[in-house]
């Protein structure tokens, strides 16, 4: 909730004209609620703010004012940390701001905070309306943020986590490209935030099968949270993401075409903000110590596990019937038998829907083992990726 609280102070402070022109049953409350803000009395904060609120509706004001009262009530239940308040509050302001014809940026602010306060009290499905209406009004500045700048990434980022929790995958690619769009725009360093805007562009892209884009999104999220986060609990799923979108630029039939692929995929990286300042040497020393591990791997393998029968996972019933789109990342080894083991989700979008099916399947493949020194060994460590995407 930090974003919230820190932006919320503003909002106190350029509020004093809201005590003119109005009936006296809902100046005197905004008037204590200024001092109790002066005086940081939260309690008598929130109390205030209620009342003049309530007062406010009650003298059926204009709708401009009462939502901004509203904004207030929803402010003073935070600071009380009375989150289903501050919810409700904050949604009531975006709603009365929508009625009134609000600005944009007006509009998307208050929606954006109910979310979060929905979020708090672990309302998803609410959390999921409001910040769609959030992102929807954002949209309406067609790119040119302005005020809303300093929140406009958290907004979409926040959109594109939800939609990807209920399967709704190109939604929260649309919404991640914009949120690292507005990151790239505000931040002076990457963040978190915004490699878990590309994280999840980058899946999407994934989905969609444009590859060069997504191996782009996702290289320059692993990066990032490497660097800022490398204890973070999407880590391994975001390395497993890379590598299989990455692997898909690789083209064994014709060579100038992965070249001119790798060739646009460096420029791309050469106009990131932060990636050439940050990363490109240390992604040179990398490469050139994967070179080495290359050669120091061929002196010992002789023949990796190569499949023979491969099916495809079932797309779950319930998840077809509610047009859930997803994506499952998988690592499992292939015994000296040539069956697989060990198998192991290493993350999935939505969380678990796909899981079962996945698994299910490659239970049932079968490989030639590898073999080392012309004898069958265990191979540790083989990564798969099932797209799930109904036809639309």
């Amino acid at each position: 909730m930090k974003w919230l609280i820190g932006a919320l102070a503003a909002l106190v402070l350029s509020a004093d004209a809201l005590a003119q022109n109005l009936p006296e049953s809902v100046t005197e409350p905004y008037l204590a609620f200024e001092a109790a803000m002066r005086a940081g009395d939260a309690a008598a904060v929130l109390e205030n703010a209620r009342r003049a609120y309530e007062a406010g509706t009650a003298a059926d004001i204009d709708l401009t004012t009462l939502a901004t009262l509203a904004e207030n009530y929803g402010y003073g239940a935070a600071l009380n940390q009375d989150f289903e308040t501050a919810q409700s509050a904050w949604r009531e302001a975006a709603r009365l701001s929508d009625r009134a014809g609000g600005s944009a940026v007006e509009r998307a602010w208050r929606w954006h905070n109910a979310a979060l306060f929905a979020l708090q009290i672990e309302d998803r499905d609410d959390a999921y309306a409001c910040a769609r209406r959030a992102a929807n009004a954002l949209e309406e500045l067609d790119g040119n943020l302005g005020a809303a700048s300093d929140f406009a990434g958290v907004a979409f980022l926040t959109r594109a986590a939800l939609a990807m929790g209920r399967g709704r995958i190109g939604d929260a690619g649309d919404a991640a490209i914009q949120s690292a769009e507005a990151f790239e725009a505000e931040l002076e360093a990457p963040n978190v935030s915004y490699a878990l805007a590309l994280f999840y562009a980058g899946v999407a892209q994934t989905l969609d099968q444009d590859f060069e884009r997504a191996t782009y999104s996702l290289h320059v999220a692993l990066d990032v949270m490497e660097e800022v986060a490398p204890e973070h609990p999407d880590l391994r799923t975001l390395q497993a993401a890379t590598t299989s979108a990455r692997l898909n630029l690789y083209d064994e039939d014709d060579a100038d075409r992965e070249a001119a692929a790798f060739a646009r995929l460096d420029a791309r990286l050469a106009a990131n903000p932060f990636h050439s300042d940050r990363y490109l040497d240390r992604e040179v020393e990398a490469a050139a110590d994967d070179g080495l591990a290359d050669e120091a791997d061929a002196e010992t393998v002789c023949c990796d596990a190569a499949p023979i029968r491969r099916r495809n996972p079932d797309y779950p019933r319930d998840a077809a019937y509610s047009d859930i789109d997803g994506v499952v990342y998988v690592t499992f080894a292939v015994t000296e038998e040539g069956r697989t083991d060990a198998i192991e989700v290493t993350g999935s979008f939505p969380p678990e829907i796909f899981d079962e099916a996945s698994i299910d399947a490659i239970e049932d493949w079968v490989y030639e083992p590898a073999t080392r020194d012309g004898e069958p060994v265990r191979r540790e460590g083989v990564e798969t990726r099932f797209d799930f995407r109904m036809a639309r």
